[in-house]
């Protein structure tokens, strides 16, 4: 059931990334719908473990599906033959999200058709087994690339999809967030796509598809625990906020972003601070109101 945002109320949407990439990803987002405060997961077409998450969402009327664009580190929805630019003798895409992204650059006129049948064969295999999406994201952000972003906003919105990820936190929650183990890879990240947000919102307002205030993950990837969430929870400004986790119950960054999820702390700070947990599939499009998202 679909809500009109409320004048003076945040929202919080949780995501799950990488559903279908493994049985271990799947568990562990089942799990943290079902214990904690997980509102949505993003859906790999080409996972390995796809069937298995298409079972596992349609158990869970309150979870929010959306597609998880995956153009690289995975495998295709095509056959390798029909995008051999895209995939690798091994039939799967490049590897690296920073090699994928300057190749597409590079051969983009030469690309592009591969791209736009990669994209649209993975929402048609969402649509094939039943799913809406209610939001679409990216695999490694990579749908945020301007020879990409494009292609997703106008299939997207060819579907009705209502919400795209556009990655951007305040530099104080990178300051204050970010992984140290990281080096200066967070401030870097920040600042590409803070650059890609404000070409990309104008696309994305052009195609009526809204997008969250803030999106928090990328400065803390790998490292979040409950502390961190909560630090996430009291720094979070807007109407409506987006937290992305990689939960995953065979990796040790993923079960600690379990444990996180599942926190009855947490849940206990997410209601003190008087967020509306909600789903993107619950929020409601063409709601006029101090949201930015459309603009």
């Amino acid at each position: 059931m679909t809500k009109a945002l409320q004048k003076g109320r945040r929202y919080l949407v949780i995501v799950a990334d990488d559903l279908g990439c493994s049985s271990s990803v799947n568990q562990a987002v089942a799990e943290a719908h079902d214990k904690g405060i997980l509102t949505s997961a993003s859906l790999m077409a080409g996972g390995e473990a796809f069937e298995e998450a298409v079972l596992m969402a349609r158990a869970r009327e309150r979870l929010s599906v959306g597609l998880h664009v995956t153009l690289c580190d995975g495998k295709p929805v095509l056959s390798p033959s029909r995008i051999p630019g895209l995939a690798g003798r091994d039939g799967r895409l490049e590897r690296s999200p920073a090699r994928a992204g300057l190749r597409y650059w590079r051969h983009r006129r030469d690309l592009l058709p591969e791209i736009e049948a990669e994209v649209k064969a993975q929402f048609e295999r969402l649509d094939d087994a039943g799913i809406r999406p209610s939001h679409v994201d990216g695999h490694h952000h990579l749908h945020m690339h301007p020879v990409i972003f494009d292609v997703v906003c106008r299939e997207a919105a060819q579907r009705g999809v209502e919400w795209i990820r556009i990655p951007r936190e305040p530099l104080s929650a990178v300051v204050a967030l970010r992984s140290f183990a990281g080096g200066w890879t967070p401030y870097a990240e920040w600042a590409v796509f803070g650059m890609l947000s404000i070409r990309n919102s104008r696309v994305a307002g052009k195609y009526g598809i809204r997008k969250a205030c803030h999106v928090y993950g990328l400065s803390f990837t790998g490292s979040i625990d409950e502390e961190g969430l909560v630090q996430v929870l009291q720094r979070s400004r807007g109407t409506v906020n987006e937290v992305f986790f990689h939960p995953d119950t065979a990796t040790g960054p993923g079960r600690r972003e379990l444990e996180a999820l599942t926190s009855a702390g947490v849940r206990q700070r997410l209601t003190s601070l008087n967020f509306t947990l909600t789903g993107y599939r619950e929020l409601l499009r063409g709601v006029k109101d101090q949201n930015p998202e459309r603009k």
